[in-house]
């Protein structure tokens, strides 16, 4: 399976094993070269072969260089032999890239490609917040933007916008998203951004196009700090592939997970108890805090929150005391942050 059509003649590299260097030529009409398509520093399957008989299946890092190069880091198959040592070719040979069979199950690249990312608003335009671009924190840990907190008390978030794409200004002290680890499948994650922020997964930083392993089942904590940064990805298996762009619907929806807003409207229809209920966007991760964003109209009317019922099934209860037609219209914040 051709990925990207990245194809390449190779001088004969002779003996070759994982840390090799190869030599990669220029290529044929119709193909992009190793460089080209996924740049300096990344990881890339190959396909290398002299057409005789000797051909591997691997990964390797392409090098931005004169001439193209690319060091072998993993040798996945050695069709001669049969296993994954490394081989010795005696002429010139292609280089090719492919995905082997137990990555194609991915679909990294395809149109079907979808839900890898486990960044949550990673190009972070879901703002149910209404946080204000350069406003400052008053508390540590402060969340701004969706599933985004800041964690230094008095620092900010600032950014700019361009069609489609929001680049943020990480603070100092830095900004981070946990990932929820209900659901996580232990693994290496390629990590991925744009920008001059530097990134930290679960403590230690990484460089664009890294791969990382994390815990399955286990909370992790991704901290973006000083510098710029949009399109932040961290993806199953060692290639990076283009960011992620999910229906901004289905983004918030992620979102509401961990923190929703809900207008409440009621009218009392006889003095005493009046009960009301009201599903929430989503099932919540846990039973929410709840607190007051904005008041509307309140008529004679006094407001009782009760318990959420049952926070899985996103469903909440409200109680109203008052004369009969007082008016209740208010906002009210959900939040399950991690």
């Amino acid at each position: 399976m051709l990925a990207d059509r990245v194809k390449c003649a190779v001088p004969n590299p002779g003996s070759v094993a994982v840390g090799s260097s190869i030599t990669l030529g220029a290529a044929p009409t119709g193909y992009r070269s190793f460089l080209t398509a996924f740049g300096g520093g990344a990881a890339a399957y190959f396909v290398l072969s002299d057409g005789a008989g000797r051909a591997i299946t691997g990964v390797w890092t392409v090098n931005a260089a004169t001439p193209e190069t690319a060091t072998i880091t993993e040798i996945l198959w050695n069709d001669r032999l049969g296993s994954t040592a490394g081989e010795t070719f005696a002429g010139a040979c292609v280089a090719w890239c492919a995905q082997p069979a137990r990555e194609t199950r991915l679909l990294r690249s395809g149109p079907f490609a979808g839900l890898r990312n486990l960044i949550i608003n990673g190009n972070p335009l879901i703002n149910q917040r209404v946080y204000v671009s350069g406003t400052a924190t008053a508390l540590a840990n402060q969340y701004t933007l969706d599933r985004w907190r800041v964690v230094t008390s008095g620092q900010s978030v600032t950014w700019t916008d361009s069609p489609g794409i929001r680049t943020v200004t990480a603070p100092a002290g830095g900004m981070e998203q946990v990932i929820e680890g209900l659901g996580l499948i232990g693994g290496g994650y390629t990590v991925n951004w744009i920008g001059t922020a530097t990134c930290t997964v679960g403590g230690a930083s990484v460089a664009k196009g890294a791969q990382v392993t994390l815990t399955g089942g286990v909370d992790v904590t991704v901290r973006l700090t000083g510098g710029t940064w949009s399109r932040l990805q961290i993806e199953p298996g060692p290639l990076v592939s283009p960011f992620e762009q999910r229906p901004i619907g289905l983004e918030l929806s992620l979102c509401q997970r961990y923190y929703c807003r809900l207008a409440l409207s009621m009218q009392c229809a006889a003095v005493g108890f009046n009960i009301m209920g009201f599903s929430l966007p989503v099932a919540m991760r846990a039973a929410p805090a709840v607190s007051n964003v904005s008041v509307g109209s309140i008529t004679s009317a006094t407001f009782f929150g009760t318990a959420i019922l049952d926070a899985l099934c996103g469903y909440w209860q409200v109680q109203m005391v008052g004369a009969s037609g007082s008016i209740l219209n208010r906002v009210e914040a959900f939040s399950a942050e991690l």
